[in-house]
């Protein structure tokens, strides 16, 4: 730094008054005020390079750039604390490590329930307890209910859909998803008596492996995706279909690259390196192919809907019942609706995104679970052998009866950590916080593994134990405090499905299987694989059939 000021004497000046503006004031200061400072202060370019080499310029560059740098990373006043200075282009990436989890869990005890870093450039605003979330995301939710510039919301869902949109749009989006959901019976028996059905195949698969070690988890998500599918485009596929194989696997491979097409996100300059190297450019291209299957659909669904069929409504899938919206609103001349063909497209693509991939990791890790504590899954199985028998399948009424197996699954979804860090929301505006400003565009992150994994809330919080679950009576206690779903204007869409879809698998698995490990004396890791969700590592199981 002594030598760059050797070179730019006026720099000195100038680095003393970006310095003082920002200690001094409320004003952040940015690298482009900082090149306007540059112009007044230091001399014509043409003067300064007539007298310096080329080292020494690139030199002086290069010392520019880190200072400006370090001027636009420096946290604004009134920011929440965090942990000491970013690093140029990293930011404060460089601490978290392939599973930020525990250093989240560190700096909450450090800074408190609220605190900020920086990914890349991007200050990031942590909401890192249940109450913070809570309060972030339900009293200051039209402040924090925003999505955040990113490659993924900007070049591939184009601010369009369930998941990608922000205001007015993502407002009706979300109505007119529910209002169709609900049409077509979520949370009722007749979407139960579908999902059963679809189970009856499933089961039938799993008996065709006659007890012998089998990872489940392709066989679970492609059967859980047929409920999404039955919803969306009112059909299932078989399990060995080549197409619907080849997007299934498109979409799970979307899902191994997230954690570098985040990064990319944060850094968007990485995503020009030959070669593709974070995998952006390829879920780019998966995500388009996904887009492509979904406009077949869409289009098909427009060519065999006749005049009569679109106004009956029994019968129809949530694309016929969308496609009804849209002609609805185009007969009362309404051009300012969001509900046309492409929202209709990723919004499709959301609810079989979401649709799939949650509920099945929350499968796959209940099964786990029972190889490590077998006396949880016979706790479920006597219960269930005294509330419904042998004779017949599990149903939705027998929930309120099957009191710890209902309490065992909420103890997998507490400490499954299902989707850690649930979606990154945005400020649409400066906003006080908790006695912090919160700067517009700054990322909000509510960390649900800070509220699922608090001991100020969950004693023991490390131990897997569905007993916290049931009061001294016997009944369920239902806690406020578990959000894996999220809460508030953006939680989970599908909830009441995801919920009713874990109960009638888990139970019809309990009954139907005994679940032991592939080889005897030797348990499966409960270590999960980081990401877009929290996965079990892969995992073989033997299903031994108990009738």
């Amino acid at each position: 730094m002594t030598h760059f000021f050797s070179l730019f004497p006026s720099a000195r000046r100038t680095f003393r008054d970006c310095r003082l503006l920002v200690e001094g004031s409320s004003l952040f200061v940015s690298s482009s005020y900082c090149c306007r400072i540059f112009s007044i202060h230091t001399a014509p370019m043409s003067v300064l390079t007539s007298s310096l080499d080329p080292t020494s310029l690139l030199l002086g560059g290069v010392v520019l750039l880190c200072l400006l740098w370090w001027l636009s990373t420096r946290r604004p006043p009134g920011t929440p604390p965090g942990p000491g200075r970013a690093l140029p282009l990293l930011g404060h990436l460089h601490l978290l490590g392939k599973d930020p989890r525990s250093q989240f869990m560190a700096w909450k005890r450090q800074y408190g329930d609220v605190f900020s870093l920086y990914m890349g450039s991007k200050l990031v605003v942590v909401l890192a307890s249940y109450s913070a979330i809570r309060e972030g995301l339900v009293k200051f939710a039209d402040a924090f209910s925003g999505r955040p510039h990113s490659i993924l919301i900007t070049r591939i869902a184009k601010y369009k859909g369930i998941v990608g949109s922000s205001g007015s749009t993502n407002k009706e989006q979300r109505k007119a998803s529910l209002e169709i959901l609900r049409r077509m019976g979520m949370g009722k028996n007749v979407l139960a008596e579908r999902i059963q059905e679809e189970i009856t195949h499933y089961i039938r698969a799993i008996k065709d492996h006659q007890g012998a070690p089998v990872d489940l988890a392709k066989l679970t998500q492609a059967s859980v995706s047929n409920n999404i599918c039955s919803i969306v485009f009112g059909q299932r596929y078989e399990y060995n279909d080549p197409d619907f194989l080849h997007y299934m696997a498109i979409f799970d491979r979307n899902v191994e690259l997230f954690s570098g097409t985040a990064i990319v996100n944060f850094i968007p300059v990485l995503g020009y390196i030959p070669g593709d190297p974070f995998g952006e450019q390829e879920s780019k291209n998966n995500t388009e192919v996904i887009y492509r299957f979904m406009d077949k659909q869409v289009v098909e669904h427009k060519e065999t809907a006749d005049k009569d069929t679109m106004e009956r409504e029994e019968n129809q899938d949530f694309i016929h019942c969308y496609l009804q919206q849209i002609q609805k609103h185009r007969a009362h001349g309404d051009v300012n609706t969001s509900l046309e063909e492409e929202n209709l497209q990723k919004t499709v693509t959301d609810l079989f995104g979401a649709g799939t991939e949650t509920t099945s990791t929350a499968i796959q890790w209940t099964l786990l679970y029972f190889l490590h504590y077998p006396h949880v899954q016979n706790r479920c199985f006597q219960e269930i052998l005294e509330v419904v028998g042998l004779d017949r399948p599990p149903a939705m009424s027998d929930r309120a009866r099957l009191t710890f197996l209902e309490a065992t699954l909420l103890e997998v979804l507490r400490i499954g950590d299902i989707v850690p860090l649930s979606l990154l929301h945005a400020s649409a505006y400066d906003v006080r916080f908790r006695g912090y400003v919160i700067p517009k565009d700054a990322i909000i992150l509510p960390a649900l593994t800070c509220a699922l994994q608090d001991p100020d809330i969950w004693r023991d919080p490390e131990e897997f134990r569905p007993e916290r679950f049931i009061g001294p009576d016997g009944k369920l206690i239902r806690s406020d405090e578990l959000i894996p779903f999220s809460m508030g204007r953006r939680m989970c869409l599908g909830e009441s499905l995801a919920r009713m879809e874990m109960f009638l698998y888990l139970a019809t698995l309990v009954q139907q299987f005994r679940f032991l490990p592939a080889e005897e004396g030797q348990l499966p890791s409960l270590e999960g694989h980081f990401g877009l969700t929290h996965r079990a590592k892969p995992h073989e199981v033997r299903a031994v059939p108990r009738m």
